[in-house]
């Protein structure tokens, strides 16, 4: 979950999953949809393999680990490469992801919170 800290700028009155939202206030927090979700635990996947001498991980592996199908996977690679927190190579005829500096960066602050 996000807290109100975590959150963009909300000008006059937003709307956040259909709840009016004040200035300045949140009613406690804001869910993450799923995509965010998954995200996420990708970048704690890498970090705690990372952490434990590897440091890159094959898309198949993430998928079998997260339960996701690999065309969700890609999407979602997608999306973390263009943010520049994860990297995607080929290594012996296979895709793999390595955390960026940055996305190192962001899954020590994840592990912090």
């Amino acid at each position: 979950m996000l807290l109100e800290n975590d959150l963009t700028v909300l000008h006059d009155d937003a709307t956040v999953d259909e709840t009016v939202v004040e200035t300045g206030f949140i009613a406690d927090y804001v869910p993450l949809d799923n995509s965010t979700v998954l995200m996420l635990g990708i970048l704690e996947l890498l970090h705690a393999e990372h952490e434990q001498g590897r440091s890159c991980v094959s898309l198949a592996v993430i998928c079998k680990r997260l339960g996701i199908r690999m065309s969700t996977l890609q999407r979602l690679m997608t999306a973390l490469s263009e943010q520049a927190l994860v990297e995607l190579s080929t290594q012996k005829e296979r895709l793999v992801a390595a955390l960026t500096q940055s996305g190192e960066e962001v899954s020590l602050a994840l592990q912090t919170t």
